[in-house]
């Protein structure tokens, strides 16, 4: 029964072989002129090699191989067999080489295999270009027509545009094959690179166009600081969207610079440069223009900021000044103690001699008369004795009872005031004066001290 089955497909195989079905692929093969192409059989190499194979082509021979090769005229040089499978390479392909190609192949059992396929040999691409308007476009205003040509077999053609395909809609129209593209009207971002590419089986080539929508100018700015500090570098910028570029005239206030870059430069500010500035800015295609303000003023320059060295060293020249005041009041208010502490002492001593100088003033020569009064009478004497003044005499007695006399041994002492200052003065220190008593009389006897 396996025997059976195997036979029927391998003849169902062989039948369909011998009839030239499914020897080749489907479709027929491309090439370009000047090519190489390969007709390729299905055929797997058999246990015993084939008897014989031929390939023809429009009844023409092109090759017999047997035991001997038979190669027809014009093919020599142009063709490889391979005998195993029984494909073909073709090259230096020419336009004449274009038709139905057949084979057929006779294996060891003595069965014929025919195939055949179909070669369409092409002339490559070659020469491509677009052209385009030579008049300016403007935009919302032109329109444009691009055109792709070529020389060769051409199949399709595509429109691309930086590098995206291009589709109809909006303002892009398509012609019949796509051979030509038209805009209408150009939008400024219609600008930029348009490519065509055409194409046939065998071969390609590509043509570019860049189209330039003329605009503007419009979009406009100024840039630039309102504020500026003297001797500071400063630019004012005038901005705008225009195709070609625009050309520009600054004024300042009201008067020609001579400047007529998109940039206003001053390397180096001064007081004289604050005031208005103007830009105009203009497409000399368009003939549109426009014009753009900026105010500008000058200012003392910012002391830079404080380093963190240099506010550390104010910190601590800060501290120094605080402590040298903490320390001179310390100083001063110690020294103010210490001055009014010795004054005391000076007054405390004082008071002790002045003490001392009275208790010596009230003591008695003689001892045994302790218990008597010392009374202090001032008189007034005069200094001159020639023309007595008034002025203060200053006598000490002891007291005695009402109605009783000294008796002997008392002292009396008077005290003559200083001619300069009225003031008593006092005896020297030492033994007082006593007093001469007589006997006689009874009768006392001053002894006087004059200054």
């Amino acid at each position: 029964m396996k025997t059976t089955v195997a036979i029927s497909l391998t003849l169902f195989i062989l039948t369909g072989l011998c009839a030239g079905q499914g020897l080749f692929p489907q479709g027929p093969v491309n090439g370009a002129e000047g090519g190489t192409v390969m007709f390729i059989t299905n055929l797997s190499p058999p246990a015993q090699p084939f008897i014989r194979i031929s390939w023809s082509v429009g009844g023409a021979n092109i090759i017999i191989s047997s035991s001997d090769d038979s190669i027809g005229p014009g093919y020599g040089d142009r063709i490889t067999l391979n005998k195993t499978t029984g494909s073909l390479e073709l090259r230096n392909l020419t336009l004449a080489d274009s038709g139905e190609y057949r084979v057929a192949i006779t294996t060891a059992t003595a069965e014929t295999i025919n195939g055949s396929t179909e070669l369409v040999v092409y002339e490559n691409i070659s020469d491509a270009n677009i052209t385009g308007p030579s008049n300016h476009l403007f935009a919302n205003v032109s329109s444009a027509n691009l055109t792709c040509e070529a020389a060769g077999n051409i199949t399709a053609i595509q429109w691309m545009k930086e590098g995206q395909p291009l589709s109809a809609g909006g303002n892009i129209f398509f012609s019949e094959e796509n051979r030509k593209l038209s805009i209408s009207p150009v939008k400024r971002h219609d600008s930029g690179e348009y490519v065509c590419k055409l194409t046939n089986p065998a071969s390609s080539a590509t043509a570019s166009y860049r189209m330039i929508v003329i605009y503007g100018p419009d979009s406009n700015t100024i840039l630039g600081q309102h504020i500026t500090e003297v001797e500071s570098f400063t630019l004012i910028y005038c901005s705008v969207q225009s195709v070609p570029p625009a050309t520009f005239t600054w004024r300042f206030n009201g008067q020609q610079t001579g400047v007529h870059e998109a940039g206003y430069i001053i390397k180096s500010v001064s007081y004289n440069n604050s005031g208005d500035y103007r830009c105009d800015a203009k497409n000399d295609l368009t003939g549109t223009v426009v014009s753009m303000g900026h105010s500008l003023s000058v200012k003392d320059k910012t002391p830079p900021p404080l380093s963190p060295e240099g506010a550390a060293g104010i910190a601590v020249a800060v501290m120094l000044v605080v402590v040298a005041v903490a320390l001179g009041l310390y100083f001063s208010i110690t020294h103010h103690r210490n001055k009014k502490g010795t004054n005391e002492e000076k007054d405390t001593d004082a008071l002790s001699r002045s003490s001392q100088t009275e208790d010596m003033s009230m003591s008695s020569p003689d001892k045994g008369r302790e218990g008597h009064k010392l009374t202090t009478q001032i008189q007034d004497r005069t200094h001159d004795r020639k023309q007595p003044q008034p002025g203060t005499s200053h006598t000490i007695a002891t007291s005695h009872a009402p109605g009783t006399k000294a008796s002997a041994g008392e002292h009396e002492y008077e005290c003559i005031g200083n001619k300069k200052t009225g003031a008593p003065t006092l005896p020297l220190r030492g033994k007082l004066p006593t007093r001469q008593t007589n006997t006689d009389t009874g009768s006392n006897t001053d002894n006087k001290i004059i200054n």
